[in-house]
């Protein structure tokens, strides 16, 4: 009978790989659900531009979630401009309070540009929008840029917090009701 205790060990351990395997699918598959759901909110946040003309972008927005985020930060790309020092920094950027629920933001591009020459001796068209940065309703940093979203930290580097945006609130379509 060494032969049935050696089938039976063989039975078991086939029976133990198979609920590890069982058993790493679903912590996997948790994992994936946890990150889905920690995303879900800055998921619904982006950003994108619309050219004026050569120069001029017009900046939008939009917060298609239910929940505000707040401390939104537009972060400008701006090394080759002759009036930022590079070793200081690298990007420049204007913060406000909050983008309410279901809320596209229209940037007027004159208001931007003023505020970069400024600010900042930015002329027009002298630094591109490089990022947002925001915080979703459970407190969580994000960037977004033009490769995605991931978590961020506080990583400003000269800018100024203006109050209220100089942007148009507009109803955002495909808003999470």
């Amino acid at each position: 009978m060494p032969w049935a205790t050696a089938l039976s060990a063989l039975a078991a351990a086939i029976g133990l790989f198979f609920s590890a395997t069982v058993a790493s699918s679903s912590v996997d598959a948790t994992r994936r659900q946890l990150d889905q759901d920690e995303r879900q909110q800055a998921g619904r946040v982006g950003y994108w531009t619309e050219s004026v003309d050569d120069l001029t972008d017009t900046i939008i927005i939009v917060n298609r979630s239910l929940d505000p985020v707040t401390n939104v930060e537009l972060w400008w790309y701006a090394p080759d401009d002759s009036n930022i020092d590079p070793a200081e920094h690298e990007d420049v950027f204007m913060a406000f309070a909050t983008i309410p629920p279901c809320t596209r933001l229209v940037f007027d591009h004159r208001a931007v540009d003023e505020y970069l020459l400024t600010n900042f001796g930015i002329a027009q068209g002298g630094a591109p929008l490089r990022a947002i940065q925001f915080i979703d309703s459970d407190g969580r940093q994000w960037l977004r840029n033009e490769t995605g979203l991931r978590a961020a930290e506080n990583e400003r580097e000269d800018g100024q917090d203006i109050g209220n945006p100089p942007a148009r609130q507009e109803p955002a379509e495909h808003c999470d009701k």
